[in-house]
């Protein structure tokens, strides 16, 4: 019989059946946990046990989740379906009901206490469900280290299609995973099952991700996702060494490694620095208000441009000739041309960022300039990076995916704030030192030394 657990903080209202096994060799103090999206209870629950039994995988409690349903509450409405609103989003409310209201509820009914080692957790699912997959590896990687995804949509069905360029932008997270498609995937109006699979794969291995893949040649949609061997196949690969070895985050790709200093990682400061001032030729400065820029010179104020809707911060290129301009409410960074006189001119879109999930905040609420010229935002995903030449090529989350609402550079350290929250971390790069000589930009243009190419021999889609 199901059991049914009705959304308080997160999918508010909704009712979610599942289902609760506890595998054999389970200990009871300490049980791994498994979530498994739309499998058949019957039939997968004795294949856990043989792999349990073999040595593959730890005992634990295991969670077969169905979509859930959000009840008509007046007379002839209709009962809502919430698949889409659960797996197909790309985000973390359904990931958080699992991991905050329904894990706790199971491990209470089956009278187990639950790891508290994200490496002992594992998620699975097919098609939405490897959308739902990801979430739970990306938005609770404090809790979820291990998965299967089978199929899964990173297509435009509610934002699936955003995830991979993200994996190729930030730094790698901790996990271990099985991907797995088929070449006879159906093509949607929101996307193709299977070229979303395989540049997902393109993905993974750009980041430097700890994960296995098959392809099916000739099979459909999430083919032989619980086919016993196949199965077992996965478990043994996502589960190798779980008793000896922590699962670790891969190796970053090239461009945040040559950012970074060597083991940079977010570590809690007290303090951040102010805010450079904006320095305009002949000694003035630039400041603003609202949407205005305003050159003050000798205490006098000049509005110079009044463009934009509601600016947060200001900074002067490397080489002294441009103006960077944040605004809360634009998603890009503007660059202007300054002038000898400090008017400006020739307003540019710099480069565009990227938005957090359900984001309140659209644009960047705080920008700095590093002495390569490479521009630094504060926004909704955390510090994202954009080289002089005008694109955005890193994404620094802060811890826990906190919204970062300044950012500065001061040395090689860069500092971000969330709130009361500050951190820091040390770069390869530094600021610009106070009053130093013009400095022509390191990227001017889109070669940056590294050569990207690689083998693309897939098996072509039938």
């Amino acid at each position: 019989m199901a059991n049914i657990c009705i959304g308080k903080k997160y999918e508010i209202g909704t009712r979610v059946p599942y289902r609760v096994y506890v595998t054999d060799q389970t200990d009871a103090a300490n049980a791994a946990v498994y979530v498994m999206l739309e499998y058949n209870a019957d039939q997968i629950a004795p294949l856990l046990n043989t792999f349990v039994k073999d040595g593959i995988m730890p005992g634990g409690l295991v969670l077969f989740v169905n979509p859930g349903t959000l009840n008509a509450t007046l007379p002839g409405g209709a009962n809502r379906y919430m698949r889409a609103e659960e797996f197909d989003e790309y985000g973390p409310d359904f990931i958080n009901l699992i991991v905050e209201e329904m894990i706790p509820e199971a491990a209470g009914l089956a009278k187990v206490k639950i790891s508290t080692n994200p490496d002992m957790h594992f998620f699975t699912g097919g098609s939405s469900g490897g959308m739902s997959t990801w979430n739970a590896l990306w938005f609770r990687n404090d809790f979820f280290r291990r998965g299967f995804l089978s199929s899964p949509t990173f297509s435009a069905m509610r934002g699936g299609e955003e995830p991979m360029v993200l994996v190729r932008k930030c730094e790698t997270r901790p996990m271990r995973f099985y991907l797995s498609v088929g070449t006879r995937e159906p093509d949607y109006f929101f996307g193709d099952s299977y070229n979303v699979a395989v540049n997902a794969k393109g993905a993974f291995d750009f980041a430097g991700y700890d994960y296995a893949f098959d392809m099916f040649v000739g099979e459909g949609h999430c083919a032989r996702r619980a086919d016993p061997a196949f199965l077992r196949k996965v478990m043994t690969f996502v589960w190798d060494k779980w008793q000896t070895e922590p699962v670790k985050a891969g190796k970053n790709q090239i461009r945040i490694r040559n950012l970074l200093a060597a083991g940079s990682q977010w570590e809690p400061a007290e303090n951040i620095p102010e805010p450079r001032q904006a320095k305009a030729p002949n000694g003035g400065f630039y400041t603003f208000k609202e949407g205005k820029i305003l050159l003050v010179n000798d205490g006098k104020e000049t509005i110079v441009d009044e463009t934009l809707d509601k600016i947060t911060a200001l900074a002067v290129s490397s080489d002294h000739w441009r103006l960077y301009v944040a605004d809360a409410i634009r998603r890009f960074v503007y660059a202007y041309t300054i002038q000898p006189d400090g008017t400006l001119s020739a307003q540019y879109k710099l480069a565009p960022f990227h938005l957090a999930h359900d984001c309140r905040v659209i644009g960047a609420l705080d920008l700095c300039v590093a002495a390569d010229d490479r521009v630094f935002i504060a926004t909704e995903l955390g510090v994202q990076s954009i080289v002089s030449f005008g694109l955005n090529d890193v994404i620094l989350p802060l811890p826990g995916d906190l919204p970062a609402d300044k950012v500065r550079l001061e040395g090689n350290i860069l500092y971000a704030a969330s709130g009361d929250k500050i951190f820091r971390r040390p770069l390869a790069i530094s600021a610009p030192v106070e009053d130093a000589k013009p400095a022509s930009p390191k990227t001017p243009g889109y070669s940056d030394g590294f050569d990207y190419s690689r083998p693309h021999d897939m098996p072509e889609h039938p």
